[in-house]
């Protein structure tokens, strides 16, 4: 009785992960694999078993795509690193400024207007860094699910790890001092440590560079790929116009890189600095993955209210 009871535990675990896996497959092969399993009659280890040797085949036949690691060399990779520069200088200053009120709170500052009004200014500032973090990771997913439905869940399986062995190698700080080491540009001073009473506390340190990655790349970036995924399967002239506004989105990133002004040169910071009005109008455009949000959202509204 005792084995019969395991044995019905460990076949409806293996027909979770079965259901769970499948969801790599295309739908409609998904669905077929599905079907065919039970008609068969298998049990959740044999369907499981077949299941995880045809998505080993599967990966095999994807890493031999040619298409894929163009993508990964010329998308996954540069941005993947992008992001993860742009996130580590934001947490940054996020952790000083969490790090300030969190840990060093006084009831007796509650008392003072300024105290209200710099921390007003410091939480607009946050927000809206991390709201930029986040669309931008979001417009990075959804270009990947754009270009190309049935590399998406390699695509977005690698850069999920890629900007986890960038953080975990501190990749983002060694590019910008190779950056501009190789451009003669004057470096970081990495020996002096000037937020040591915020580093020196391991949850500033450790885990929140970490929640920061998590909740404003790899969740948004997801989250992006699957809307993308649906976006490709929009109207071919709707859908051009996608990819141009995620293109646009993931390139105002570059001026957030740390040295990136002193890269242009005298004439480029001088253009950028005349034009500082239209580059504060061009960052408006980072928000686009909220209002696309907003009207696909409408739009199904519209539909189940019709059809209901």
């Amino acid at each position: 009785m005792g084995n019969e009871q395991t044995n019905k535990s460990i076949t409806a675990i293996c027909w979770r992960f079965v259901h769970y896996l499948s969801a790599a497959l295309q739908q409609e092969e998904r669905e077929a694999v599905l079907g065919d399993f039970a008609e068969s009659g298998q049990n959740g280890s044999e369907a499981l078993r077949d299941l995880l040797g045809l998505l080993a085949r599967r990966q095999v036949t994807v890493w031999k795509d040619g298409r894929l690691w163009l993508t990964l060399a010329s998308v996954v990779l540069p941005l993947g690193l992008l992001l993860s520069v742009i996130s580590q200088t934001m947490v940054g200053e996020a952790r000083v400024y969490t790090w300030m009120y969190a840990n060093n709170w006084d009831w007796a500052l509650t008392k003072s207007a300024g105290f209200w009004y710099v921390l007003g200014e410091v939480a607009t500032q946050v927000a809206i860094n991390s709201l930029m973090l986040a669309c931008w990771s979001w417009s990075t997913g959804f270009l990947l699910g754009c270009l190309s439905t049935r590399l998406l869940p390699t695509t977005r399986v690698t850069f999920l790890l890629l900007i986890g062995i960038f953080q975990i190698a501190n990749a983002p700080q060694r590019v910008i001092h190779l950056w501009m080491y190789l451009y003669g540009l004057p470096g970081l001073t990495s020996s002096i440590d000037t937020n040591a009473p915020v580093t020196g506390i391991a949850f500033y340190r450790v885990i929140f560079p970490y929640i920061v990655l998590c909740t404003l790349v790899a969740l948004p970036a997801v989250w992006g790929a699957r809307q993308g995924k649906v976006g490709s399967k929009v109207s071919p002239k709707l859908r051009p116009v996608l990819i141009i506004a995620a293109t646009i989105t993931i390139l105002t990133m570059l001026p957030q890189i740390p040295g990136f002004g002193l890269l242009l040169g005298s004439s480029g910071r001088q253009w950028l600095w005349d034009n500082r009005h239209a580059m504060r109008m061009l960052l408006f455009l980072t928000c686009w993955p909220m209002l696309y949000l907003v009207a696909t959202g409408f739009r199904r509204y519209r539909q189940n209210a019709a059809s209901g």
